[in-house]
């Protein structure tokens, strides 16, 4: 049989110009021979480093949207069987802060828990200048528990809570103030109790309680009388308001018992207990319980480093590092605990762009009051 003579292959046809043609490549440029140059690992450990940097604040950021519950347990000498258990919750510094709308995240991170008085300490509103929030804040505390007194102060940045400058709009009261008395709060001007069969509870605001009242009442008897031979009503109504609250205060120093529970509420931090004790008692009744608020539990916070900025012109260095001691935890001093707040808000105009919360949320407390024998 006669066949056709095959062509001969070498082992170099595989890369002849007739085998490569249907696989040619355009014409290389001029970068197609430079040598591949490798990422450095400082500028790949540097990008990881800013993404996770980035995500950290982010992750911040969302759980700043929700408030933690700090449950506290206080033990009292001589605290009577009846208010073993008593619940306290004190809540501070929302600065206008919604957590959900109308405040619905308090409806459910609370329903299930059972509180007998709610206290505010301070900027609960701020010169940010919307009360709403707070407003919604005391409807939700009202539906879940109308039995629970709810008793409020201001702080050193909410507008004043009186001035003859509102009377024009028909009040001398703030119109933040008149708002929470219309939703069943008690501004805690004067000393309010809760009586029991065999002790007392007081409630006290550290501002109105440390003024002597033994030389102030003769001058705002002297207010009252002038604001009545003028007939403005405001004023009438802001004198009566005044000489009230230092008439109740001195009542209650005369009527305090050995037995009786005193908490004071104040704003600032002033932990000179023995100073407030000897200004505020005549006897040498203890204070049992100080909350306060202001310094937002560091605000700013590094873990193993501890509280770097409170936002406050009456700290040291205007707030920065601040004493761990000062912001955090609860102590004992002599007989008086003494209760921080890490508060809920994070914006104030003092500060507008340096204002944030860092590996610090917010929180409430949630204090329980217990029978000690010490």
């Amino acid at each position: 049989m006669n066949r056709r003579p095959s062509k001969s292959r070498s082992e170099f046809d595989a890369f002849s110009e007739e085998t490569l043609r249907p696989f040619s490549a355009s014409s290389p440029d001029a970068h197609f021979f430079d040598v591949q140059k490798k990422r450095s690992p400082h500028r790949i450990l540097l990008t990881i480093l800013l993404i996770l940097i980035a995500l950290v604040f982010i992750c911040n950021a969302v759980i700043n949207h929700f408030f933690f519950i700090n449950t506290i347990e206080i033990p009292i000498t001589g605290l009577s069987q009846e208010f073993d258990g008593f619940r306290i919750l004190q809540i501070s510094d929302l600065k206008g802060k919604r957590f959900g709308t109308k405040q619905r995240q308090f409806r459910s991170r609370l329903e299930k828990l059972r509180f007998d008085a709610v206290l505010c300490t301070g900027d609960m509103v701020s010169d940010l200048g919307n009360a709403e929030p707070f407003y919604e804040l005391l409807d939700v505390l009202h539906e879940l528990n109308p039995a629970a007194p709810v008793y409020f102060i201001a702080g050193d940045m909410d507008p004043d809570p009186t001035s003859m400058s509102y009377a024009p709009g028909g009040s001398p009261f703030a119109p933040w103030i008149l708002g929470a008395r219309h939703r069943h709060a008690t501004y805690l001007s004067s000393p309010q109790c809760i009586e029991g069969s065999q002790q007392r509870l007081w409630f006290l605001s550290l501002t109105s309680t440390t003024l002597d009242a033994t030389q102030l009442l003769p001058l705002y008897e002297q207010r009252l009388l002038a604001a009545r031979s003028s007939a403005d009503e405001n004023a009438i109504e802001l004198a009566e308001f005044q000489l009230k609250s230092i008439q109740d205060t001195a009542a209650m120093r005369n009527s305090l018992r050995e037995e009786d529970v005193t908490i004071v509420l104040t704003h600032v931090p002033n932990t000179n207990i023995r100073r407030i004790s000897s200004i505020l008692f005549p006897r040498t009744y203890p204070i049992h319980v100080l909350l306060y608020g202001h310094t937002l539990g560091g605000l700013m916070r590094l873990p193993g480093i501890g509280p770097l900025f409170v936002p406050s012109d009456t700290l040291p260095r205007f707030g920065l590092f601040p004493a761990s001691s000062l912001v955090e935890h609860p102590k004992r001093m002599d007989r008086t605990w003494i209760i921080p707040s890490n508060g809920l808000g994070d914006k104030d105009p003092m500060y507008p762009f340096f204002f944030f919360r860092l590996f610090n949320p917010p929180s409430v407390n949630l204090l329980t009051l217990s029978t000690s024998s010490i």
